[in-house]
């Protein structure tokens, strides 16, 4: 008996197109009916149930009752993290009618990923904080401290403290520019500030973000765009 682990049940589940659209859509951070994971990947809700199980028995996909709805989200931080280093090493391959979000451009500016900010803004955040000295370098995966409060971003969108929950930082590989965004706690209270500021908002059917007028003001005054 090999004590390897069977990376290729893993493997299995993910590659099959219309399994790998639902994974990139759940990307978002929140939980879809079958349903609306059957739109994303262009199938019958009938095929799509038993997609999502071959999913929840890989432990990629868990499942929660919700009155009489079943919402489906990823299974935890990890399975966020495979899913973009293969995104990082995937080309888009996929057809067209599978395709999570068919504007590449918004998705690749800026979008939620797993709870936090990712695309260019995402990027760009990591780096002025970075600058500033109040984060360190990370590599994707990489844990990290928060080393001050004290900068005209965080103050800006009122962020002073975090939830005990976790790292505070830690650096996520951007699959759409190759390099690294914030996650942790610090990535996730960016992505809610900016959406409770109105600074961005989401765009229907995807991940993708959108800056307002009123955030890219106030972010262009912050000298973020």
């Amino acid at each position: 008996m090999s004590a390897e682990p069977d990376i290729a049940s893993v493997a299995h589940a993910i590659g099959e197109p219309a399994r790998a659209a639902m994974l990139l859509q759940l990307m978002d951070g929140d939980a879809h009916t079958a349903r609306a994971l059957a739109a994303v990947a262009g199938i019958a809700p009938s095929t799509a149930s038993s997609h999502l199980r071959r999913l929840s028995e890989a432990g990629l996909v868990e499942v929660a009752e919700a009155g009489r709805r079943r919402l489906h989200r990823l299974a935890g931080p990890e399975v966020a993290q495979l899913v973009e280093a293969l995104a990082a090493l995937a080309p888009p391959r996929l057809p067209e009618r599978l395709q999570p979000d068919r504007r590449a451009g918004p998705l690749l500016h800026a979008r939620a990923c797993y709870g936090h900010l990712a695309g260019q803004l995402g990027i760009d955040f990591a780096a002025a904080l970075r600058e500033d000295g109040v984060v360190g370098d990370l590599t994707p995966g990489e844990t990290g401290v928060l080393h001050t409060f004290d900068h005209p971003l965080l103050a800006a969108l009122g962020i002073g403290e975090l939830p005990d929950t976790g790292p505070a930082v830690r650096g996520c590989l951007d699959w759409s520019h190759g390099t690294v965004h914030l996650a942790g706690a610090l990535g996730t209270a960016l992505l809610r500030a900016l959406l409770g500021a109105g600074w961005v908002r989401r765009r229907s059917g995807g991940r993708a973000l959108r800056i307002t007028e009123a955030g890219r003001h106030r972010l262009g005054e912050l000298g973020l765009v």
